[in-house]
């Protein structure tokens, strides 16, 4: 598996009980469908989003309806995550679905 990585942003983060450390995220992570599908990556995020897709169907997230007319439905976003180890290389590829403001 090849990866074209080209920076790295870690991020100082606390927790509740105190605990501090760096977080690890690229600034070359996908930030729309698009990206993510032409991404050198892509056969990765379609498994991750088609995951994501999967657990929200078989938890009955939602239920799937024609929206009245007097109502404009919430949009909703893809937001695309790798996450790295120790070493620095991509350990999980994350996809989650969210609404948009």
């Amino acid at each position: 598996m090849r990866h074209c990585l080209t920076k790295q942003v870690n991020q100082r983060i606390t927790t509740t009980d105190g605990f501090l450390g760096l977080t690890s995220q690229l600034e070359n992570d996908p930030r729309t469908y698009g990206e993510a599908i032409s991404n050198i990556d892509s056969d990765n995020w379609l498994e991750v989003m088609k995951s994501e897709t999967d657990s929200m169907g078989s938890n009955q997230l939602w239920t799937l309806v024609d929206p009245p007319n007097c109502v404009k439905p919430i949009g909703c976003k893809w937001v695309y995550k790798r996450k790295l180890g120790a070493n620095g290389e991509v350990i999980t590829f994350k996809a989650r679905l969210v609404a948009k403001r």
